[in-house]
C-alpha cells in the first residue's frame, strides 16, 4: 500500500499557473480595447465640436456679410474645400476684415482645430444642394493602425465625401 501524501504536485501547480495566466492575459487585452475605445469616442466628440464650429461660424458669416445680393449658395461655396488648407491668413480678432478675409479666417481657425486636437485632423466642406453644405472632420482613428494589424476602415460616407479609407470621420449637413 502507498503512503498517503499531503500537498500539492508540481504538474498541478504549472497548470494552475497557466490558467491564470492565459486569464490575465485576457484581462490586459480587455484593458488595451477600452482604452483605444475611449480614445476613439473623445476623437468623435472633438470632431462633432469643431463641425458644429464651423456650422457657427457659416451662419455668423452670412448675418455678417449678407447685403441683399450675397445668396446663400455663395457663402456656402466660400467655406467649400477638400481639405481644408492650414495656412496662416491675416488675422480678424485685433483689425477689421473684409468678406473674404472673415471666411479665410474662419477656415483657418477650424483647421488649425482639426489639426491640433485630433491626430491627423482634417475638415472637408461640400457644397451639396444650393442651400444645404456638408460638413466632414476626419482623422486618423486609433483602429486603423498598421501595428495592431488593422489597415484601412470601412466607412463608405467618410469615402463618399473624398475622405480616404485610412480615415475616420464625423459628417454634419447644415442650412447655415
Amino acid at each position: 500500500m502507498l503512503p498517503k501524501v499531503n500537498g500539492v504536485s508540481l504538474m498541478e501547480v504549472l497548470v494552475t499557473t497557466l490558467v491564470l495566466g492565459i486569464g490575465l492575459l485576457g484581462v490586459a487585452a480587455l484593458q488595451i480595447t477600452s482604452l483605444n475605445s475611449n480614445q476613439e469616442g473623445y476623437f468623435r466628440s472633438q470632431a462633432t465640436e469643431i463641425a458644429e464650429s464651423l456650422a457657427s461660424k457659416m451662419r455668423t458669416a452670412r448675418m455678417s456679410i449678407y447685403d441683399g445680393t450675397t445668396s446663400l449658395n455663395d457663402v456656402i461655396s466660400s467655406y467649400t474645400g477638400s481639405p481644408y488648407d492650414c495656412s496662416n491668413p491675416s488675422s480678424c480678432i485685433s483689425g477689421s476684415c473684409n468678406e473674404s478675409e472673415l471666411i479665410a479666417f474662419d477656415r483657418y481657425q477650424v483647421c488649425n482645430s482639426a489639426a491640433s486636437e485630433l491626430p491627423e485632423g482634417e475638415v472637408y466642406v461640400q457644397n451639396v444642394s444650393g442651400i444645404r453644405s456638408r460638413i466632414a472632420v476626419a482623422w486618423t482613428p486609433v483602429s486603423a493602425r498598421e501595428d495592431i494589424g488593422q489597415k484601412q476602415i470601412i466607412n463608405s460616407e467618410c469615402v463618399n465625401v473624398g475622405i480616404p479609407d485610412t480615415k475616420d470621420c464625423v459628417i454634419l449637413e447644415v442650412i447655415p
